[in-house]
This record gives C-alpha cells, sequence and structure tokens, in this order.
C-alpha cells in the first residue's frame, strides 16, 4: 500500500532538489525515530535531547526504500557531535547478519527546536560529511520532535546533499526532496496499535471497534448529563425556585416532540432485529465457549483414565 506524502514536502531547499530519486518511507522508521527521541526526553526529565541514528533500506537505481533504522552512539565534545564509528560498525555487522538485503542509505536526527521547512540544525553538514565517509551519497531525515509539531502535516523532511559552486568554492548542502509513506500489513497492524496508545503506555484499545464503542460510551454519557441537567432546570421551574423562561420551555417542547418520530413500525422492527441479532451473536460465543471447556474436560479426562488403564495393566 502506498500514500502519497504531504504536497508542503515536495520541492527543494536552497534551490531545490534533483527530483530524480524516488524515495519510499516506511512507518516503522518514524515510529523508531520518534521512540528514540521520546525515551532519552525521558531519561533526561523531560528535556529534550537530540538523538541520531543510521537509515537502513534497498538501493535500486534511483529508487530508495527506506525500511528500518537503529540508533548511534554520539557525544558532545566542546560543543560538537562526535559520533562513535566503533559503534556504529559493530552495530551494522550485527545488522546485516539479521537483515542480509537491507543497506545503510542515510542517517537521521531529530529536532529539539523548531526547523524552518527546507532548513538544517547547526552542524549537520558536519555530521553528514563524517558520515559520508562510511555511507556513500547519504539521505538525512530530519524528524520535528518539538511541542506541537506535526499537527497538520507529517514533520518530517528528507534531505539530500548536494554540492554547489559558492565563491568558486565546491560548498556541500542540503536540497529537500519529495518521498512517499509505503506500508506493509504489519506495519499498518503496528500503527493502529500505536495510535491507541495512552501517555501513560498503556494500550487505550485493541482494534478499532473498541476505539468506535468508546467514542460512543462517551457520547452517549455527555448526552446523558445534560438530559440531567435539563430536567432538573424544569423541575426547579414547576417547583417555582427558578423563574419561568418561555422562549427554554418552547425549546424543550419542540425536542420532545421529535422524540415520538422513532416511534414507527419500521423503527420498532428495525430496532428488534439488531437485537435479536445480538442476543444470537452473545449465545453462540456463550455455546462456543462452554463447547471449548466441554472438549478440554473430555481430553482431561482421556488421558488421566488411558494412564490408570496402562497402570492396571502392569500388575
Amino acid at each position: 500500500m502506498q500514500v502519497e506524502g504531504e504536497e508542503s514536502n515536495v520541492g527543494g531547499a536552497k534551490g531545490g532538489g534533483s527530483g530524480l530519486l524516488s524515495i519510499s518511507l516506511h512507518p516503522l522508521v518514524i515510529i523508531n525515530i520518534s521512540d528514540h527521541s521520546t525515551r532519552f526526553k525521558a531519561l533526561s526529565s523531560g528535556k529534550s535531547k537530540r538523538v541520531l541514528g543510521v537509515l537502513l533500506g534497498k538501493l535500486e537505481g534511483r529508487s530508495v526504500e527506506v525500511c528500518n533504522s537503529f540508533e548511534m552512539s554520539h557525544k558532545e565534545v566542546e560543543g560538537k557531535i562526535k559520533i562513535d564509528m566503533e559503534y556504529f560498525t559493530i552495530k551494522m555487522e550485527q545488522y546485516k547478519k539479521v537483515f542480509p538485503s537491507l543497506d545503510p542509505v542515510g542517517w537521521y536526527s531529530n529536532a529539539v527546536q523548531r526547523v524552518p521547512v527546507g532548513e538544517v540544525l547547526p552542524g549537520d553538514i558536519d555530521l553528514h560529511r563524517e558520515i559520508a565517509k562510511t555511507i556513500e551519497n547519504p539521505l538525512y531525515l530530519l524528524l520535528d520532535t518539538t511541542d506541537g509539531a506535526g499537527v497538520r502535516d507529517l514533520p518530517v523532511q528528507m534531505l539530500e546533499s548536494e554540492v554547489h559552486m559558492i565563491d568558486d568554492t565546491p560548498t556541500l548542502t542540503f536540497a529537500k526532496s519529495s518521498y512517499h509513506l509505503e506500508t506493509e500489513e504489519t506495519e499498518r497492524v503496528a500503527v493502529d496499535q500505536v495510535s491507541h496508545l495512552l501517555p501513560a503506555g498503556a494500550a487505550s484499545a485493541s482494534s478499532s471497534m473498541s476505539s468506535h464503542m468508546s467514542s460512543v460510551h462517551s457520547a452517549v454519557k455527555m448526552l446523558q448529563k445534560r438530559v440531567v441537567c435539563i430536567l432538573s432546570l424544569l423541575e426547579a421551574m414547576e417547583r417555582g425556585e427558578v423563574k419561568k423562561d418561555h422562549r427554554l420551555l418552547r425549546q424543550v417542547a419542540s425536542l420532545c416532540q421529535r422524540l415520538p418520530a422513532t416511534e414507527t413500525g419500521d423503527f420498532k422492527e428495525d430496532f428488534v432485529q439488531h437485537y435479536n441479532d445480538t442476543l444470537l451473536v452473545t449465545y453462540l460465543a456463550s455455546m462456543t465457549k462452554g463447547t471449548n471447556s466441554i472438549n478440554d474436560l473430555i481430553d482431561k479426562y482421556n488421558v488421566t483414565f488411558e494412564r490408570k488403564s496402562h497402570r492396571r495393566g502392569l500388575f
């Protein structure tokens, strides 16, 4: 399944990208980066910290499919980020044994401060040069993890490196590239589960049906509160505790007159049919559960009886 990227992700920065590279991005990569950033933020007592990692994927001609990622170890020395290349080499060898078809195609980072579209963080050029010594023509994925990011568009920038002549000097720059999301069945299940996680980390629902029923329950609960509020006001008016508001009473009367419209023969027949279907499904589930319990009991009885028969035969 393929989903086209946002229109805001199309186009280039600093002159624009070549546009010849077709990039497919899997949601697993975005989830990995978000999880990496969230864990480091939690370990830092809520303070956002920058994280780095390697993008894994498949490169066929001018088509790049970014499928997975892993973290990179780094440290800051005199305000500059230094990557642990030994850790990178060991990690890459381990991933190559598990995923032999995936190769490093780039690197990623999170934005701990709001970055304008098409721009990068200070020091990214130097990091890109260092990584380019190990990965040929690496891509750069920048995920904005600041508060409020991704409200309208996916906060992901995919950047390519280009060399431009500036003042007769070859200068490395980044050019924003277009991409599209590509998902598989297993990824869609994982993304659906992640979308139902509460801030505390517990799953609020395991399926779309559970989420829908939870929304319906909340709506009915809110409706009940409002009906009780109106009923309390009408009772207070009847007792003379509150001055009668004829405009409000006309609105309540109009609302009540709409309710008998559902008391029709077609509605009752449809309602009874749905009610009977629900009861039938419940009965079938109970019968299936009971049958399963009986089968387990029979299996245990047969095993026990068979053992006793063998023991009697020994004497």
